[in-house]
């Protein structure tokens, strides 16, 4: 007898009361922000006569001393407090308690607003709705009124769907039922019961011999204002439509990212069976709320109840091809009248997200958001059918951006070049919400995808900054953007954002590889530290555009690109091109790590499956006017590297304390062609697609004019061994057994001088199927020249062999044209190589 608590909890989890005598107190026992709580063994009596009496005649404080103060037996949560790994698992489980004497509100304290056997608090938390799992077993509540809780004072809390599963029928009025369920008696509790459920006081419904489980879909809050859930109970035909709850604050609270803000929660309570569910508007169409996202309360203390797999869920028809283009709603400034349905990550403060009419990069109206720590920013949730639909295919983003101080001054404290944990420039993070447990999906967690997006270069502070990147769409129940990560205390302004697919192009997996943006858009940088990346107008080959990379720690810190690559197939092979140079004059044919060129690098990324492979060489031993070297070869897409998670390009290998220059990069596919195996035949683009066949043993010079007289031509010089030469990368998918091929080619020998030598016999150079990946080991098939005519020491001298496949060449994945096998004290040149097929 405490007067205001008898036992006042707060904060508890896993609490048992056992047994106890609570009387004359404002509220028998107070339960706030607790979980898991056992009440058991208990008389909860309201206010005595003999009480009531002492209070009055010693002129004491009554109970109620303030017109808002309710009076009640158990005073109880409504909502759980604790969710995810933290849930016990249940609310309250009330037993063998008996509760008694509070309808004399009128007779004792008319100043009480209400006096009820069981009320509950105001605090509310992540669900918005009554999910606060509760059961009764062996109470007795003694009220003339007929009431044990008031369900319409309830709802004004924001609990409009309570349900307390009944485990003996002690609550049903009538004192017939052997178990049941107390709910709040409207027609989306109690429509699928038919006759089983009768109305009692208090705006409660007592509904006999049924076991309640409960689900909760949180949804998007923006435009699902007139959504029901219609639920049908297959077996009858029968259906109810359920509401949407929200927590109402301000206008920080209902557009908050997290904890159920700017969420909408439709509840359904529901014994065991087979229903199907499905999102409504006004008119009754089938709609999808954005994203509908489960969280199933566990089992229930009595037998039965709804459970995983009782309930298929309905949703519309959609076209991802037309529906799913730009995921961003109210992206374009030009048609923008307010800031729905962009939401954040802000905890704090009051009003977080504002229109700003006339500030859009284009003149039109921009979102600005107030800002104090660097992890919050500005985001927006995305369609999940979309992500479904989408899963695994790539995505580009695309936002411009303005940082500003408290004043509106251009901050001055963003840095791109610093790695994104620094948090010194907004980046892009997708989260998604990921069952712990997919076989009971009771609760979920955040998982953050960081750094998909990124400011390109160049950045200036007082201009708007392009926020750009390209990543591979996972899915989950609730997937949502972000961009935040700038400095604390930094501002946003945002405008034309957009999320568009990326399709893959055969003839162009390198975007904007000659920087034709006038950015850096898709580029950012192989490895970690701060390395500085430069857009360079007018820098490049010819006055184009390059990229450059300095304050290098490691020698594969680079430029680098992601390649939406899931249109090339295993087999494929894969041309890679680029301009490259160095702050100081590299070493072409050698493996010194300090004085060595840049080569091209491709990774993949498969269920974590890693493979890095050095695709591109510099051929040639001088470079093109500006010092730029060409970087090139040929590669064979592996099994591993099809449609992988991850592909990237990147160039490695140049002495870290060097800046490393690119331009016109280029990927693509080199389609299938069995009737002519040889890229770059004539030389006409001069080394492309050749390259040595050991880097350090022998060099390549681009020669003019070629064997026709005009054009170019290839000589191999400084030769160490006979066996250094010239090779190129075929297409392994055109060797076929028994199918027969004639080899032709131009070739001419000179020394030291380059005057020309005659060769006879095995001295002339031959020409040499490389077969790798092999069954059983390499295979090599050489090939003479079948032309029997006298060597012309001062001109071209034509080559022919003619061969058919054999069955060990035809089992390799990876055969190579080499020709070599010469005296290394003499220079080959080469022209017009080619492969035909005889058919």
């Amino acid at each position: 007898r405490n007067r205001e608590q008898g036992i006042y909890v707060m904060n508890c989890v896993h609490c048992e009361f056992n047994g106890g005598f609570l009387s004359d107190n404002q509220k028998g026992i107070e339960i706030r922000r607790s979980d898991g709580i056992t009440l058991q063994d208990f008389v909860i009596q309201g206010q005595t006569e003999l009480f009531k009496n002492y209070v009055t005649d010693n002129n004491s404080h009554k109970l109620c001393g303030h017109s808002g103060w309710t009076y009640e037996g158990i005073h109880m949560m409504g909502t759980l407090w604790r969710y995810g790994h933290l849930d016990p698992g249940f609310g309250i489980r009330v037993k063998n308690v008996v509760l008694s004497g509070f309808d004399k509100e009128k007779e004792y304290y008319d100043n009480c607003p209400s006096t009820e056997p069981i009320g509950f608090s105001t605090d509310t938390h992540y669900g918005g709705h009554f999910d606060y799992k509760t059961s009764f077993e062996n109470v007795t509540v003694d009220d003339g009124r007929d009431i044990i809780l008031d369900g319409c004072r309830a709802a004004s809390y924001g609990y409009p769907d309570i349900a307390f599963n009944d485990i003996d029928g002690s609550l049903d009025p009538d004192k017939s039922a052997s178990n049941g369920v107390l709910v709040t008696d409207q027609p989306y509790m109690t429509g699928l019961f038919g006759d089983k459920c009768k109305s009692t006081a208090g705006c409660m419904s007592y509904c006999a011999e049924i076991c309640l489980g409960m689900v909760t879909f949180f949804t998007e809050r923006f435009g699902t204002e007139n959504y029901k859930l219609k639920v049908t109970d297959t077996a009858s035909g029968l259906s109810i439509d359920i509401p949407g709850n929200v927590r109402t604050y301000n206008e920080r609270w209902n557009t908050y990212a997290y904890d159920g803000g700017a969420e909408r929660t439709f509840a359904a309570s529901l014994p065991a069976g087979q229903y199907t569910a499905e999102f409504v508007d006004e008119f009754g169409n089938t709609v999808w709320p954005m994203y509908a996202e489960e969280q199933w309360a566990q089992a229930p203390d009595c037998n039965g109840g709804v459970s995983i797999g009782d309930i298929t869920v309905i949703k519309p028809a959609m076209d991802a091809a037309t529906e799913c283009v730009d995921m961003v709603r109210n992206g374009d400034s030009a048609t923008r009248s307010d800031v729905t349905p962009w939401i954040h990550t802000k905890w704090y403060g009051e009003i977080v997200n504002e229109l700003k009419p006339g500030e859009g990069i284009d003149g039109g109206n921009a979102i600005a958001m107030d800002r104090t720590y660097h992890w919050t920013g500005i985001a927006q949730n995305l369609n999940s059918m979309c992500t479904d639909a989408r899963e695994g295919e790539w995505y580009e983003f695309s936002a411009w951006m303005k940082m500003t101080d408290a004043n509106g001054n251009p901050s001055t404290n963003i840095d791109p070049n610093r790695e994104w944990w620094r948090n010194q420039a907004p980046i892009l993070t997708i989260n998604d919400r990921q069952y712990r447990d997919t076989s009971t999906k009771q609760h979920l967690y955040n998982a953050e995808h960081r750094n998909l997006a990124a400011l390109t270069r160049p950045y200036n502070n007082d201009e708007w900054g392009h926020v750009h990147g390209i990543f591979k769409m996972p899915t989950s129940p609730r997937l949502w953007f972000e961009l935040e990560r700038a400095p604390d205390n930094v501002k946003f302004l945002l405008d034309s954002a957009s999320l568009t697919p990326l399709t893959c192009n055969r003839d162009g997996l390198v975007r904007n590889g000659n920087l034709e943006t006038n950015d850096s858009a898709y580029w950012d940088i192989w490895g970690g530290g701060d390395v500085v990346l430069d857009f360079l107008p007018g820098a490049g080959p010819n006055g184009g555009n390059a990229l450059k990379t300095s304050s290098r720690v490691h020698h594969s810190w680079t430029q680098s690109q992601a390649l939406n690559i899931d249109c090339v197939n295993a087999g494929d092979r894969i041309a890679f091109s680029a301009k490259i140079k160095t702050s100081a004059d590299c070493l072409i044919y050698s493996w010194d790590y300090n004085q060595r060129c840049n080569d091209i690098f491709f990774h993949t990324d498969k269920d974590n499956v890693r493979e890095y492979t050095r695709v591109g060489y510099i051929t040639a031993d001088t470079p093109d006017e500006g010092g730029w070297h060409h970087v090139h070869g040929i590669h064979i897409h592996s099994e591993n590297g099809e449609k992988p998670d991850l592909a990237k390009l990147y160039f490695a290998d140049a002495n870290p304390n060097w800046d490393v220059y690119t331009a016109d990069v280029k990927a693509y596919v080199l389609e299938q062609n069995c009737l002519a195996l040889v890229e770059n035949p004539d030389m006409e683009e001069k080394d492309l697609y050749w390259t040595y066949t050991d880097r350090d043993r022998s060099k390549v010079k681009v020669i003019t004019p070629g064997a026709g007289g005009s054009g170019h031509a290839l000589r191999l010089y400084d030769r160490d061994h006979s066996w250094r030469g010239l090779r190129q990368v075929l297409d392994p998918r055109c060797f076929v057994p028994g199918e027969e091929f004639t080899i032709n080619a131009k070739f001419r020998l000179t020394d030291a001088l380059l005057a020309g030598v005659a060769c006879v016999g095995t001295e002339c150079p031959i020409v040499k199927l490389y077969g790798r990946k092999c069954p059983n080991g390499d295979v090599t098939e050489k090939f003479s020249n079948v032309l029997d005519m006298p060597w012309d020491s001062e001109g071209w001298n034509n080559y022919e062999a003619t061969f058919a496949v054999s069955d060990e060449i035809a089992a390799c994945g990876s055969v190579e044209l080499w020709i070599h096998e010469v005296n290394p004290s003499w220079n080959i040149e080469i022209d017009d190589v080619q492969i035909n097929a005889n058919a």
